[in-house]
Parts: C-alpha cells; structure tokens; sequence
C-alpha cells in the first residue's frame, strides 16, 4: 500500500466481508456459523479501531492535523462498539431479529463512517503524514 487511504479502505472492506458473512449466516438462522464469523468481525473492527485511535490519530493531531474530524470518527468508533456488544447478545441468543436490525443499523453507520474516512480523513492524513508513513504502516501491522 502507497497510501493511508489505500491501506486503511483495504482493511475497511476486509471488516465488511466478515460483517457480510456474519449477517448472511444470522440470516439463514446457521447459528455456530453467524457466532464465528460475528467473532471475527468484531476482532477485525477492534483492531480497526486500534490502528486509527492508537497509531494514526494521534500522529495525525501531532502534526498538526484537524481535530474535530478526529473527534468525531472517535464518536462514531463509540457508537458502532455500543452495536456491535448489541449484536453480540443477539447472536449470543440466537434472536436473527434483533440481530437483522442491529447490524442494518450499523450498516449504515459503517457506510456513512468509511465515507467520511476515506474522503476525508485518511486523505488529509496522506498529505500530513506523507513522510512518516512507513512508520505508521509497521505500527498499525503490529496491532492485534
């Protein structure tokens, strides 16, 4: 990856795979499945979350960069873990109701949030960053 836009959108569609795959299963009522692609998926967004708010926000506010988008993502970042723990006892129940509704909920939070991100945000933080990206690349592959 050339980019932080690039490299973070990757990861973005990777989250949204799993999300997909974790949906389709709750679905089709394929419960161990739904539990195990759900578990990923949340894995997956933790991490997400981890490389923006512990490596790449930070950096960005250090040099300079703007904070009320920060500071909004850190909102949203927020607000989709509330779903996600809710989604998490839905499927933990095995209730494909609430879990269909949660996580269209959360589809659109995801999709308005990636946008936001990845025209906004992650392009400002290519400009800002742009010589310390091999830096933030390794320390954003080293989170777990």
């Amino acid at each position: 990856m050339n980019t932080i836009a690039e490299f973070m959108s990757t990861d973005h569609r990777a989250c949204d795979l799993t999300f997909a795959l974790a949906e389709q299963a709750a679905l089709d009522n394929s419960w161990n499945d739904a539990e195990t692609a759900f578990d990923t998926f949340r894995q997956n967004m933790q991490r997400h979350f981890r490389m923006e708010e512990e490596v790449l926000f930070p950096a960005l506010l250090d040099a300079g960069g703007p904070g009320g988008p920060v500071q909004v993502m850190r909102m949203e970042h927020a607000q989709m873990n509330e779903l996600i723990e809710l989604m998490a006892t839905a499927a933990a129940n095995k209730n494909t109701q609430g879990y269909s509704g949660l996580s269209e909920t959360l589809l659109i939070v995801m999709q308005q949030h990636n946008l936001k991100e990845e025209q906004i945000l992650y392009p400002i933080a290519d400009r800002i960053l742009a010589a310390e990206l091999e830096t933030l690349f390794s320390s954003m592959q080293a989170i777990q």
